[in-house]
């Protein structure tokens, strides 16, 4: 194979990456990989294919454009991959708060249904398209795995509220808790959501805001925060 039949095919390769990127990455969730490391092994076959285009481009040329080219021509890709799948500051986010909470009215709720719960919770409102897009694009994800316990609670509603929302998640099967106190509002210290709880050993252990559940969180969390 000539070295432009060399660049040619890498070139494809990584168009192939840009377009398949959100079904690689969720084939690699789906299968058990970490969360980190699914977000970035697309960016690390990027990375591979401009290597081998900008080493093939050098290997074209042998006056002083071997020196300036290759260079150029390995930076193009990534920055075309950043600029479709922006990497945000939270995306790498572990952080949170931890707690010590054995009084709370999500709690109860939650070992009402469930009392050996252990596990994750999404704090959501129906309408919230944060909350959906959350449960959607991760705590469904993490339901599914089933490393650990996961639900939704819902701030208010009924039955059909909470078939609703699993229809707008995407999530068929999700576990969905109602507030059994809606008028005395969320029990949370917390002014906006969604908002993610730990529960283990009947106490709530840990909390983190939408920010902050990056995907070293979620490897943390499925380890039980060990």
């Amino acid at each position: 194979m000539t070295k432009v039949q060399s660049i040619a095919l890498y070139v494809i390769l990584g168009v192939l990456i840009f377009l398949g990127k959100p079904w690689l990455q969720q084939t690699f969730i789906n299968q058990g990989f970490s969360w980190v490391l699914s977000y970035l092994f697309p960016w690390v076959l990027v990375l591979l294919f401009s290597f081998l285009i900008a080493k093939n481009v050098f290997g074209l040329f042998k006056s002083n454009v071997r020196f300036w080219l290759p260079p150029l021509v390995f930076l193009i890709l990534p920055a075309l991959f950043f600029s479709m799948f922006p990497i945000y500051e939270g995306d790498f986010n572990q952080s949170g708060k931890p707690k010590d909470l054995s009084e709370n009215q999500i709690l109860s709720d939650v070992l009402s249904v469930k009392p050996d719960f252990e596990g994750l919770v999404c704090v959501a409102s129906p309408n919230c398209p944060f909350c959906i897009e959350a449960v959607q694009t991760k705590i469904y994800h993490v339901f599914q795995r089933a490393k650990i316990d996961a639900l939704v609670y819902l701030g208010f509603g009924d039955e059909d509220t909470v078939n609703k929302f699993r229809l707008n998640a995407d999530a068929p099967e999700m576990p969905i808790v109602l507030n059994s106190n809606p008028e005395g509002g969320l029990d949370i210290d917390e002014d906006v959501i969604p908002v993610f709880i730990f529960i283990r050993d009947a106490k709530i252990v840990h909390l983190w805001r939408n920010e902050q559940l990056g995907f070293p969180a979620l490897d943390w969390i499925e380890s039980g925060l060990k």
